[in-house]
């Protein structure tokens, strides 16, 4: 063989190489792939064996059982001898068919809704039956509240009843000055010194004024003390005065005292007018004494068996004090009752009492009654459910279009409504209504009976009540059978076909590698011819 042939052979078996490693690892990767299939095949097997249907069991009015696929078309088909349940969203609102719906919608009170479904007898064959007024709870709350505020406004004999502090009528410290005689006599015609009144209410000793003034009431003769003034008080009752002045200056206070201004005080011993000095209201009868001796001394003369008039004021001064706030020392409580005027007021109260309650609780009323008692009791709780507890739909009355019927009442409801419409497709798709349980983007509920009605009136007293659609014993959770038989003959299929298709590309290696060996053969012995012809070559030439 020529050495260009040579190398043209060995070109030739170096690309069927290259080419048999590509078929081998195209091969290989294949093999891999079927792994995956069989995992995917073995996957899909074991969820259909978890695979499991709702089923829904109802019964006929014979009593025969009847099982299908759990969908809410289902569930809300009225049956003789059925729980009724309902769907709720999260929302809180009760799920509802689109004929459900569509009805509810055009219905403004229950009797309307009742007859969408033929339940309802012709109006020429209603009865007459009693039923409670509506306008009754309010008006008699209404009469109620009003009673009880008129009897809250009843005149209270207290509120014309007054208590006063006047002055007391057995006033010992006023009694003993008015009835002093001597000076005090002397003092109210004018002829008298009341300073020494004064002097004897004060008893001897140095005192000071209010203001900061000190002087002294001597118990003697003024001309034995070279002063300007003094009083001897020794002749003129100091002794009998002695426990006034004690009271005096314990806690007897000069009360509501004039600060400024004057007033006209009648006495027995004429009517003077008097002006009230300053003073603390708080201030104790004997400083009062002290203050109006200090006020009024420098009417005094020397020598004068009388005192003096050098300013008109000074003795109606002593008045106010005598006939003011001696007299007021002692106080005592004086209740009056204004029995006319009480007498008015309760009589007008009287007249103004609420007229007596006149609503009646219970009036007639046409009622047509339902041809179907335990079917209507069925979408009275529908309604109820949907529209809250009144009969009629909110603001039904402030409808414009509203007229008020002879036949009947109608009120206001004052609850609101509560669903949403499911289309038809959802409603009657059990895959669906099985993923929604299950993944609690539905709940269920269920009408619970508490009471049990008179013989053909149906049922009432109904309330709705969450349950977990585990626990409702007409739903029963069943496995597919049918589907874990499509699965298992699919799964045996896929694993055959893998399994024949793993054996061809375990054939195709070893043909492969079969190919490969002998070509590799080849190649070394094509190598070996071109490595000697080299050989040869360079020992011709060198």
């Amino acid at each position: 063989m020529g050495l260009s042939a040579s190398q043209a052979r060995l070109l030739t078996l170096t690309a069927r190489l290259n080419n048999n490693e590509l078929r081998a690892q195209k091969i290989s990767n294949a093999k891999i792939r079927l792994a995956d299939s069989i995992q995917y095949a073995s996957d899909e097997y074991i969820k259909a064996l978890n695979d499991t249907n709702f089923s829904y069991t109802s019964y006929d009015e014979y009593g025969n059982a009847i099982t299908t696929k759990l969908t809410g078309a289902a569930l809300y088909t009225y049956s003789p001898i059925k729980n009724q349940y309902g769907l709720v969203n999260a929302a809180g609102q009760l799920l509802v068919s689109e004929t459900d719906g569509q009805n509810f919608e055009e219905s403004d009170t229950l009797e309307e809704f009742l007859d969408k479904y033929g339940l309802l007898a012709p109006m020429d064959q209603a009865e007459i039956v009693e039923v409670k007024n509506p306008e009754y709870d309010d008006a008699y709350a209404d009469y109620i509240k009003g009673y009880k505020e008129w009897e809250a406004k009843e005149p209270k004999i207290e509120d014309y009843t007054t208590t006063e502090l006047v002055p007391s009528t057995n006033n010992e410290i006023y009694e003993a000055v008015t009835s002093s005689g001597g000076c005090l006599g002397g003092a109210i015609n004018g002829s008298g010194c009341y300073m020494h009144v004064l002097s004897d209410l004060i008893g001897p000793g140095e005192v000071t004024t209010s203001d900061g003034h000190t002087y002294v009431i001597y118990d003697g003769s003024c001309e034995e003390h070279n002063t300007s003034w003094c009083w001897n008080t020794a002749k003129h009752g100091t002794i009998k005065f002695a426990p006034i002045t004690e009271m005096l200056k314990n806690g007897y206070c000069s009360g509501d005292v004039i600060e400024g201004g004057s007033q006209t005080v009648t006495t027995d011993y004429g009517t003077v007018t008097v002006g009230g000095p300053a003073s603390d209201p708080n201030m104790t009868l004997w400083q009062r004494c002290v203050d109006l001796l200090w006020e009024v001394h420098d009417e005094y003369m020397i020598g004068s068996s009388t005192g003096g008039k050098a300013e008109p004021d000074s003795l109606e001064k002593f008045f106010y004090f005598v006939e003011h706030d001696l007299k007021q020392a002692v106080k005592e409580e004086v209740t009056t009752v204004d029995y006319d005027a009480f007498e008015k007021a309760h009589q007008q109260w009287e007249e103004e009492e609420p007229p007596e309650f006149d609503v009646p609780m219970f009036i007639e009323k046409k009622v047509r009654t339902l041809l179907d008692a335990d079917k209507g009791q069925w979408y009275i709780n529908l309604w109820h459910r949907m529209n809250g507890e009144s009969d009629y739909k909110a603001g039904y009355m402030q409808d414009e279009d509203y007229v008020e019927s002879e036949d009947g009442w109608i009120t206001d409801s004052k609850t609101g409504q509560s669903y949403a419409i499911l289309e038809d497709g959802l409603m009657n798709d059990s895959e669906w209504l099985e993923f929604a349980l299950k993944n609690g983007v539905i709940t269920m509920e269920q009408a619970q009976y508490t009471e049990i009605s008179e013989s053909g009136s149906g049922l009432k007293d109904v309330s709705w009540t969450s349950i977990v659609y585990s626990s409702v014993v007409e739903v029963s959770e069943e496995s597919n059978d049918i589907e874990q038989t499509k699965a298992e003959v699919k799964y045996q299929r896929v694993q055959q076909e893998i399994e024949a298709k793993d054996k061809q590309y375990d054939n195709d290696l070893k043909l492969l590698d079969t190919e490969h060996n002998a070509l590799q053969t080849e190649y070394e012995s094509i190598q070996n011819v071109i490595n000697k012809n080299v050989e040869r070559t360079f020992k011709t030439f060198s």
